[in-house]
């Protein structure tokens, strides 16, 4: 008997899933544990093992394939039944359908939602061409065939519940699939409108282009979504470095041993953190639910801290950061961010952040504003260091200064209250000592 290999849902808010690589090929035997491909979420890369022994064979889907959650995307046939089995499936989609379709064609079809075992193939041992698809999906036209828009379940869910008609949704899924965030932003036509409507403007194509893929692609849907949906304000503070210089001087060896080291973004984690307690507004999620949106104080701070990789973004979380003391809380963000870089994170370490940072300081950047991660209400943007002439009441003094911007999320935080937060965090930043209570 087969056993079903299926694209794996590694979180809850996980929708769909990207092949990266398979590490078997088709008729190979695999043994139950043994890594068969690697899969990237919107968040982090993961390896998907054998929940069988067996044979490898109905691969449906190739490299950067993009598929749902719970498809199955292979078998795993019995040792006496793989002998027997064909490694590659019958049906018209992923790696058989490659063989018995043109590129072409997969493309016409996935882009309108064809299944292409409807398609007879008039190319060379039966292989399906364009022009099969383009004449089957002619004759469904004429034939006024309903339009079923490709979409997923939570966004069939949504539109039915705001109104919407899906046939009017732009989808950002792979091959246009509608997606629940496309729903919100739609706009809802009556069904018997008098007016017709303008044709959509046709704008030449450059030949350079590709489309966004992977964890690139969900960045630019998420953080998309945040701008048009979330009014931001932002406020910006500088941060007097001075002694919290000279306690890293003092407090760096003995930081060391515990396996990190005491940066700006310590320092700033640790301020946040105990700030977040005293202003915990800010400390929030703010989540659509319906027509309605829903508010969500946290009392412990998962603090994201975001880390450049390779191919976009990550925010590997710091779990109850606010119990956390500076040695325990360095060792933590240095082995986060290590790891983030060597695609190491599980799951639980990317998700459910309460409040995030963002620090360009390592580059020659003196200020900037983030854009939210939603749900979350806040993030605070951190620049470069840098040394400027401060007034000190008689003389000039040469102080390092650290320029800070806050952005919130005007729907659940006034501007009173987010400056409140900022001035609590400038006077952790230059009274350190406050912080090691």
């Amino acid at each position: 008997m087969s056993t079903p290999v299926i694209m794996p849902k590694f979180g809850m808010a996980q929708e769909e899933g990207t092949i990266i690589r398979w590490l078997k090929e088709p008729g190979m035997a695999v043994e139950k544990g043994e890594v068969l491909l690697e899969v990237q979420t919107d968040k982090i890369d993961m390896e998907v093992e054998a929940t069988a022994s067996g044979i490898l064979v109905d691969v449906r889907y190739g490299p950067e394939a993009t598929v749902p959650v719970t498809t199955v995307i292979a078998q795993i046939a019995g040792p006496d039944e793989g002998k027997q089995a064909p490694t590659g499936s019958g049906a018209p989609t992923g790696a058989a359908g490659e063989r018995r379709a043109s590129p072409v064609a997969q493309r016409m079809a996935a882009a309108s939602g064809l299944d292409l075992g409807q398609v007879a193939g008039s190319g060379p041992a039966g292989r399906i061409t364009k022009q099969d698809v383009a004449e089957l999906l002619e004759r469904a036209g004429a034939e006024g065939a309903p339009a079923h828009p490709r979409a997923t379940p939570a966004a069939r869910r949504l539109g039915r519940e705001r109104g919407v008609s899906l046939a009017a949704v732009a989808g950002s899924g792979p091959a246009g699939r509608i997606q629940a965030v496309d729903v919100p932003a739609a706009v809802i036509v009556p069904a018997a409108s008098p007016v017709a409507e303008a044709p959509a403007l046709q704008l030449p194509v450059g030949s350079g282009g590709e489309p966004l893929r992977g964890r690139r692609r969900v960045i630019a849907q998420r953080l998309g979504q945040s701008w048009q949906s979330a009014p931001h304000i932002f406020l910006t503070t500088s941060l007097d470095l001075t002694r919290t210089e000279r306690l890293s001087a003092e407090l760096g060896a003995a930081v060391a041993v515990g396996g990190g080291r005491l940066t700006p973004t310590v320092w700033i984690a640790r301020a946040a953190a105990a700030a977040l307690q005293r202003h915990p507004r800010l400390n929030a999620w703010l989540q659509l639910a319906g027509e309605q949106l829903l508010f969500q104080q946290h009392q412990t701070v998962h603090l994201g801290v975001a880390v450049a990789v390779a191919d976009g973004l990550l925010v590997p979380v710091v779990r109850d950061a606010q119990k956390l003391g500076l040695t325990a809380l360095a060792a933590a963000v240095g082995d986060l961010a290590q790891r983030a870089r060597a695609g190491q994170l599980r799951p639980e370490e990317v998700s459910g952040a309460t409040f995030t940072i963002s620090n360009l300081g390592i580059y020659p950047v003196e200020q900037f504003t983030a854009i939210l991660n939603p749900p979350e209400v806040a993030i605070l943007a951190v620049g470069r260091a840098q040394m400027q002439p401060v007034w000190n009441g008689s003389v000039f003094e040469p102080r390092r200064q650290l320029q800070v911007t806050l952005s919130a999320d005007h729907r659940a935080v006034d501007g009173a209250v987010a400056a409140a937060f900022l001035a609590e965090l400038k006077e952790l930043i230059e009274e350190p000592a406050r912080l090691l209570l």
